[in-house]
């Protein structure tokens, strides 16, 4: 009997054997392990191709045991068949599972499974990497120090190369003492009303981000409507409960972000109605100049309907501030893809990053949130089909990419770059075309180097979308025809 020298878990694309005498010798390519065993459940593990978990949660005992126990562990609801899944391959065994995607591998030392290999017969069968299995010798001391540290070699090469998978909650990074975790409306409801930790020090519901100054409580709800548009629903009721729930100091923080912040007309089917409840609530002031002058919920919405309502008879036309060559205004025709396709080209080439924060594509942001239906399903299909071999355009893209809008709705594009190259894949993050700004905002996220690391790091932040779907465990309370 012999065992891998190095126990791996490994998805399509790289080689799990079918000779049961095959064992990986710690020299390359890697191969997996066809021998599993759980020490914890004492059973082998099984394997599926072409499927992921539905969630990163471990499900209850009961469920796990049906899926090892099915003649056809495919099918079960409890894995996913999606095109994205293509790649995957999942691991259970009674008591736990893994899912190892994008043709990547995990060594089993790594992950929190208690798994290990089973050993393999050693009557003659071929060893990966060409030696026959039972003929390796005790080797000498230097030559396992080499085969160690070459196990080690390609270990931190898969690292490099795989994707990880994200987390299962959406989570936020506001303040030192507000840092929102949540996965269902009801969690969210919970994290607006955790938001002002240090209310009764600063007399209203701010909170301290640095030794002098402050934030709204609920600004953070700003980045969700900025990033996921399909948990809007979810905002809307979570904040009508909120509200509800909270008390003057629940209200307060609503006006306060219903005042500040225009990307919450995005809200206005929830919030209208939440205002005509409390419609006495009042902000300290507002950043967008409705409500004045008293700040009042009521005075609030019926300047946000004005606002959009003006912002609608303008349909059909864009004008980007500051988005054109050297800081001059973009305007153009606005009412279909090819138009859209035109400002992308546009702005792009010009490279503006406006006030510091935006990019040359940031005058989306807005636009998605105010714009006719039109827009959204053209975006994705414009992105999806980009000419990447015009440089500025392809680098506003993933420059782009760093405000995360939706980004689940690109993991088919991330996803076929990350499998198949394509020429610029290793291009230096900190390319910056002639006239530009400035270089690509996430050429600033962790362990960027190339354009590939970009589409590495774009798609984890994708697929982290991807698994956080709305949960909507709360009902609504106010709306029309709700009392």
């Amino acid at each position: 009997m012999q065992n891998c020298v190095e126990t791996w878990l490994v998805a399509p694309g790289r080689e799990l054997p079918a000779d049961p005498r095959v064992a990986y010798s710690g020299k390359p390519p890697i191969v997996g392990c066809n021998h599993l065993v759980c020490d914890q459940c004492g059973v082998v593990v099984r394997n599926v191709t072409g499927r992921s978990t539905t969630s990163n949660t471990r499900p209850v005992a009961a469920e796990l045991q049906k899926l090892y126990a099915s003649a056809d562990p495919g099918s079960s609801p409890l894995l996913t068949h999606r095109t994205v899944d293509a790649e995957s391959r999942v691991y259970f065994c009674r008591c736990d599972w893994y899912t190892v995607e994008l043709g990547g591998a995990k060594w089993v030392d790594d992950i929190d499974q208690p798994w290990r290999c089973g050993g393999h017969p050693s009557d003659g069968g071929e060893k990966a990497g060409g030696a026959k299995a039972g003929s390796a010798k005790p080797g000498a001391k230097a030559a396992e120090q080499a085969r160690h540290a070459e196990a080690k070699r390609q270990v931190e090469a898969l690292k490099a190369a795989t994707v990880p998978l994200p987390a299962s909650k959406i989570q936020f990074r506001y303040a030192p003492s507000v840092n929102p975790e949540f996965s269902t409306a009801a969690e969210l409801r919970g994290a607006l009303l955790a938001s002002y930790p240090d209310a009764a020090h600063f007399n209203g519901p701010v909170v301290g981000i640095n030794r002098d100054d402050t934030a709204p409580a609920w600004g953070w709800a700003i980045q969700l409507i900025a990033r996921r548009s399909d948990w809007w629903p979810a905002l809307g009721i979570a904040l009508q409960h909120a509200v509800n729930d909270g008390g003057d100091l629940a209200r307060t923080a609503f006006a306060t972000l219903m005042a500040d912040f225009r990307d919450v007309l995005a809200l206005l089917p929830w919030t209208e109605p939440l205002a005509d409840a409390f419609p006495d609530a009042r902000a300290p002031g507002t950043g967008t100049g409705w409500g004045v002058p008293d700040f009042r919920l009521d005075q609030i919405v019926r300047d946000q309907k004005k606002s959009l309502a003006e912002i609608k008879t303008g349909a059909g036309e864009a004008f980007l501030s500051e988005h054109g060559p050297g800081g001059s205004d973009l305007e153009g025709p606005f009412a279909n893809e090819e138009d859209l396709r035109a400002l992308l080209v546009k702005s792009a080439r010009a490279g503006q990053f406006p006030d510091g924060s935006g990019g040359p594509w940031s005058w989306l942001g807005f636009e998605l949130i105010t714009g006719d239906d039109w827009l959204r399903p053209a975006l994705v299909h414009a992105v999806s089909t980009i000419d990447t071999s015009d440089q500025p355009t392809l680098l506003a893209m993933l420059d782009w990419f760093f405000e995360e809008r939706d980004l689940w709705q690109f993991v088919p594009l991330l996803e076929d770059w990350f499998a198949h190259h394509p020429d610029w894949w290793e291009t230096p993050a900190s390319t910056k075309p002639k006239g530009w700004k400035r270089t690509m905002r996430t050429a600033h996220w962790p362990e960027i180097s190339t354009l590939g690391t970009i589409v590495r790091e774009a798609l984890r932040r994708a697929r982290g979308q991807v698994i956080t779907p709305p949960v909507m465990d709360l009902p609504v309370l106010f709306g029309p025809g709700i009392s």
